[in-house]
Formats: C-alpha cells, sequence, structure tokens
C-alpha cells in the first residue's frame, strides 16, 4: 500500500510517497516561506501554500502510480479564514508565531477566557474583524490542514483533527466539542469550523 504523506512546515512543504516495505519511495521538497511585516507579525500566502502542496504532491507521486491515502502534518495552529463561496482567503494566513492578538488575549481573559496567542482563536476573529465585522459573510476558519484539505477537495471537505482542534482554542475541556461560550465572546460562528 502507497501512502502520500504531505509535511507542511514553517518554511517549506514537502510530500513523499512511502509504503511499510520500502519506506520512503519518492519526495520532494519546495521553499515557502513567511514574511514579517512588522516584529512579532508572521504572515504566509495561503494560495501560494496550498499551491505548493499540490506540486510537491504531484512530482512526488508522479513514479509511485496511485495511492492509498494521505497524510498532512502542519504547522497547527498557523490559521487561514477563507470565503466558503469563492475559495479564496480573505486575508493572510497568520502563522503559529504571529503575535498580533497579544492585547485581545489580555482584554479577553478580563472577561474570563484565558486564550493565548499562539491558539488560533483570536488569529480567526481578528481575520474576520478585519473583513466583515458585521458577520454576513460565509467564511470558514481552519488550521494549515484544514484550508489544505478544502483546496484539494474543491471545497468538498472542511475538517481538521483532534490535535489541530485542540490548538484552536476554541474546544471544551473534554475535546469533544465546540465551546460555545468562547465563539459567542469572540463572534465566531460555529458554522465557520471544520
Amino acid at each position: 500500500m502507497k501512502l502520500l504523506v504531505v509535511d507542511i512546515g514553517t518554511s517549506g512543504v514537502r510530500a513523499a510517497v512511502v509504503t511499510p516495505e520500502d519506506g520512503v519511495v519518492s519526495s520532494h521538497h519546495r521553499e515557502v516561506l513567511p514574511s514579517s511585516p512588522a516584529p512579532g507579525m508572521v504572515e504566509f500566502d495561503a494560495v501560494a501554500l496550498a499551491d505548493a502542496v499540490v506540486d510537491v504532491a504531484r512530482v512526488a507521486s508522479a513514479d509511485a502510480g496511485e495511492v492509498a491515502a494521505v497524510g498532512i502534518a502542519n504547522q497547527r495552529a498557523s490559521t487561514v479564514v477563507w470565503d466558503r463561496t469563492t475559495g479564496e482567503p480573505v486575508g493572510p494566513g497568520l502563522g503559529w508565531q504571529d503575535l498580533r492578538t497579544v492585547i485581545d488575549c489580555l482584554m479577553l481573559a478580563g472577561e474570563g477566557l484565558r486564550l493565548a496567542p499562539n491558539l488560533l482563536a483570536t488569529k480567526a476573529a481578528h481575520l474576520w474583524n478585519e473583513v466583515d465585522p458585521d458577520r454576513s459573510r460565509d467564511l470558514c476558519i481552519g488550521t494549515v490542514d484544514s484550508w489544505v484539505a478544502w483546496t484539494l477537495s474543491q471545497g468538498a471537505v472542511h475538517v481538521t483533527d483532534a490535535t489541530n482542534a485542540a490548538l484552536y482554542g476554541l474546544r471544551t475541556h473534554d475535546q469533544q466539542r465546540w465551546h460555545a461560550d468562547a465563539l459567542e465572546i469572540l463572534r465566531l460562528p460555529e458554522r465557520s469550523l471544520p
């Protein structure tokens, strides 16, 4: 059985075809660097990142034939917000290291919502507030794995896994569901989540 493994890191994307018998059969890497428009800010081009995933996957699997499954490893709390209808990001992707929401986190702590700026929650709220403060648009929120799955499926799949969801800062303590109070405070509609 052949598997395609995609590793989406902070500075690049790698894809490899692996088998239990042979290990890595083929692989390909492409550099995709973030930018830092100001101290503490880390952004990336979400479209370029998704394009890089398609490119490295295509090259790595070109001679391998059909693969049985795809696995995605990624920079977990990096955040993308995109339009559900057009599939276009509404702004830059924000890297997990981005600190632009530190003040938001401090203010939210006063309301009883303890979040760190390296989580998706305040990054997603910040991006949404920038483009749609009245929440009239149908937007999707996700970590890089969710964005890539959406892109590869042409909008058919909006998913994440439990390890990525844990870094949204929007799960209940038992990690079984989205935290309704946090969503309400941040004004993030549950329908926007995977």
